[in-house]
Parts: C-alpha cells; sequence; structure tokens
C-alpha cells in the first residue's frame, strides 16, 4: 500500500505543480499589464506636465510680449515728446535766430552811427586843433603893435560890458582912454578910423550926466553904519558902558577920595537916563531888543535899496528909500541931529535918478574886430596913392560886436 501509496503522493505532487503553472503566467501578464497602465499613466502625466510647460511657456511668451509692446508704446511715447521738444527747440532757435540778426542789424547801425560820430567829433577837434595851432602861430608872428591892438580890443570888450551892466561911466571912461592910447602906441596907420570913432564915443560920454553909483553906494553904506547912532523917539535902556575900575596908586589924595565917587556916579546916571522935550505923545518904554530892531529894519531897507541900485532897478530903489524915510521918521527922534541929517541924505538920494539911456560905444570895437579889413585899405590907399591915384572913400563893414 505504501508503495500503491508512495505513487499516488508523487502523482499529487505533479498535479499540484500542473495545476500550480498557470497562475505564475497570469502573474506575469499582470505585471506587464501593470507596466503598461504605468507607462501609460507616465505617458499621461508627462503629457499633461509637458502641456502645462507648453501653455506657461505661451503665457510667459504672451507676457514679454506685452510687456514689450507696452515698451514699444513707452518708447513711441516719448520718441513723441522728444520729436515735440525738438520742434520746440527748433521754433527757439529760430527765434534765437532772428533776435540774433536783430541785435547784429542794431549792433551795426550804433556801431555805424558812433563811428560817424566819433568821425565828426575827429574831424571837428582837428579844425579845432589846427585853428589852436594856427591862433598860436599868429601870436607868435605878432608884433608889438599888434599885442598894443590886442590889448586896446580887449578893453574896448570889458567897457561895453561895463556899460551896460553896470553903468560905470567913469570905469568906462578910463578902459576906453586906455584903449586910445594902445591904438596910438601901436603905429599901426590901419587904426586911424577906429580912434576917430573911439574919441566921438569919448566925448558922448564926457558929456553924459551919468549918476555917480559908486558914490551912491557908498553913501548908503555910511548912512547903514551910522544908524546905530540916530536916537530913537521912544525911551529905551540903553547899554551900559563898561567903566574901568580906577587906578590903585599907592598915594590918594587928601579928601579927594569921595568926590571922585561921586562925579562917577553921576556919569553913570547920566549914561542910563537921557531927558528929551517932545511933543508926541510916549505909549511905552523899549526893551533894548526892540531898539535894536528898530535900528535893524532901517539897515535892511537901506540895504535894499542898495541891492536896487547895482541892479538898476529904479523903482524898487526909491521905494525903499522911501520907506526908510517913513520909517526914520516914524521910529525915531526928529529933534536930533543925527535923524535930520540921515533924513535929508535918504530924500537926497531918493530924488537921484539912477538909471539913464547910455549912447552906443560899439563901433570903435566893431571896427578894430576888422582890423585885417583896415589894414587892406590902408595897404590899398597906400599903393594908390604911390601910383598918383586919388583914394577911394570906403565905408568899412559893421558886424555886431
Amino acid at each position: 500500500m505504501s508503495a500503491t501509496g508512495q505513487p499516488a503522493s508523487g502523482a499529487e505532487t505533479e498535479a499540484v505543480k500542473t495545476s500550480a503553472a498557470p497562475p505564475r503566467k497570469s502573474r506575469s501578464f499582470a505585471w506587464i499589464g501593470y507596466l503598461i497602465l504605468l507607462g501609460i499613466l507616465g505617458l499621461t502625466v508627462g503629457g499633461w506636465y509637458f502641456l502645462q510647460e507648453l501653455r506657461s511657456k505661451q503665457e510667459g511668451l504672451g507676457g514679454q510680449l506685452s510687456s514689450k509692446d507696452q515698451q514699444i508704446m513707452e518708447f513711441t511715447r516719448q520718441l513723441g515728446a522728444v520729436q515735440s521738444e525738438l520742434a520746440s527747440l527748433h521754433s527757439q532757435l529760430a527765434t534765437l535766430q532772428s533776435q540774433v540778426t536783430t541785435e547784429d542789424s542794431r549792433f551795426e547801425r550804433m556801431i555805424g552811427e558812433q563811428s560817424a560820430q566819433l568821425n565828426e567829433r575827429l574831424n571837428l577837434t582837428r579844425s579845432e586843433l589846427n585853428e589852436s595851432v594856427h591862433h598860436i602861430q599868429r601870436q607868435l608872428n605878432k608884433t608889438r603893435g599888434d599885442l598894443m591892438v590886442a590889448d586896446a580890443e580887449y578893453l574896448l570888450s570889458i567897457a561895453n560890458q561895463k556899460l551896460h551892466l553896470i553903468g560905470d561911466v567913469k570905469a568906462v571912461l578910463a578902459a576906453m582912454e586906455a584903449a586910445d592910447q594902445r591904438l596910438h602906441d601901436s603905429g599901426d596907420p590901419a587904426v586911424f578910423k577906429v580912434r576917430e570913432a573911439l574919441a566921438d564915443e569919448l566925448e558922448t560920454l564926457r558929456r553924459l550926466d551919468a549918476p555917480d553909483l559908486v558914490g551912491i553906494s557908498s553913501k548908503l553904506l555910511a548912512l547903514e553904519h551910522g544908524v546905530k547912532d540916530i536916537p530913537l523917539f521912544l525911551p529905551h535902556a540903553g547899554r551900559v558902558g563898561e567903566h574901568g575900575a580906577p587906578h590903585e596908586t599907592g598915594e590918594q589924595s587928601p579928601g579927594g577920595g569921595g568926590d571922585e565917587g561921586v562925579v562917577s556916579a553921576l556919569d553913570n546916571i547920566k549914561d542910563l537916563v537921557k531927558i528929551r522935550r517932545t511933543d508926541r505923545p510916549v505909549d511905552a518904554v523899549l526893551h533894548p531888543e526892540q531898539a535894536e530892531a528898530l535900528r535893524q529894519v532901517l539897515v535892511l531897507k537901506l540895504e535894499t535899496a542898495r541891492a536896487a541900485l547895482l541892479r538898476s532897478d529904479e523903482e524898487m530903489y526909491k521905494a525903499a528909500l522911501i520907506s526908510a524915510r517913513a520909517w526914520l521918521d516914524e521910529h525915531f527922534d526928529p529933534s536930533a541931529e543925527q535923524t535930520r541929517h540921515a533924513a535929508a541924505e535918504i530924500s537926497a538920494l531918493a530924488d537921484q535918478p539912477i538909471r539913464i539911456p547910455f549912447p552906443d560905444i560899439s563901433k570903435s570895437l566893431t571896427l578894430l574886430r576888422n582890423i585885417e579889413k583896415l589894414r587892406l585899405e590902408a595897404e590899398e590907399a597906400e599903393a594908390r596913392g604911390s601910383r598918383g591915384q586919388p583914394p577911394e572913400q570906403t565905408q568899412p563893414a559893421e558886424t555886431q560886436p
């Protein structure tokens, strides 16, 4: 049985082996299927990942494209701004060029004008310099007679000015006489006509009863200085004189000290008190300042008259003297000798005319300024005289001095 039993167990193991073989093949197919499935899953995952990468790259490319577009738009905007700035700069440059052109033309015009002015001044200076050089040459070439004639012309010019501006006839006569002496010393034969005209003018001035303006002015000054000595009508406290102390000596006369003191006191009282008879009522006693003010008003009126005298304003001169006389009669003592003397002087000065029509003494000066023409006429007359022809009587043209 064991024999039969061993074969039976062997058969069972073989049956088990034969029965176990098909599951091993199915497992290998399962693993293959798993692997295929895993491969498919891997491919799926890889494809999905690849798609995601493609999408991300597409999105990145799209963002880059949009950012590039924005940059291009920004560049375009900046380019437009730059172009507008360039256009503005071009317009400004054109404006500056026009301004520069205008300024250049203005500067050229100014330079031309200044150049013309400088040329004109240069020509004027050159002509003045040439004239000065010629004048100096003429002065150097002058003889003693020419210098005498020039001095006479200067003296006659001063005489004309003094006669019409100041009216000092004495000074005018002195200047004209000095000019006549200069012409005499010159020895020039051409001054004969000038001396003839000058002699007529001197004779006319000597016959003229002209007021002595210098003397009248001196009298007015003397009256001004004497106002302080004219007594006022109203009583006033005068200024006390300064008396020196008596000389102290070692010896005194017996019994004489008291008498000298009394005499000195009486003298002081006489200086302080003045007794005067008057028919006019006395209203008040003047203070020293008031008395001085009354005198200063009289001095001011006399100074006004003297100023009008120097200006030859006869109306103002007479009005000032009449006012001074009225002030003197009203505020000063009419019984005093100083008052009567001042009133007489003021009345005499007020009655004296200070402005008279003066004659024309410019003929001699006019002839002397045309001395060259007179010299030519003298030379022609001398030449005709040497040929035995009578000289022609010609009248020199006169020009205003």
